[in-house]
């Protein structure tokens, strides 16, 4: 079985106030990249949400969170 090169999956991540999606982006071969979306569901989607979880990723900072990193 080959093994790619490099990562595919760059990032994921959630918009606030949305569920059941998961955004994603991936690099191409050319180097171009992807912004993709696996929705609740879809087994990708399983697979990004546990990682995020693993990471303590629950979705993005409100306002008034990344106010209080400065």
């Amino acid at each position: 079985m080959p093994k790619l090169p490099q990562p595919l999956l760059e990032v994921a991540w959630r918009h606030t106030g949305e569920t059941g999606r998961i955004h994603y982006r991936t690099r191409r071969p050319d180097g171009s990249s992807r912004h993709l979306i696996a929705r609740e569901g879809d087994a990708l989607y399983e697979v990004l949400e546990q990682h995020l979880a693993a990471i303590g990723y629950t979705g993005p900072k409100t306002a008034a969170e990344g106010a209080d990193e400065h």
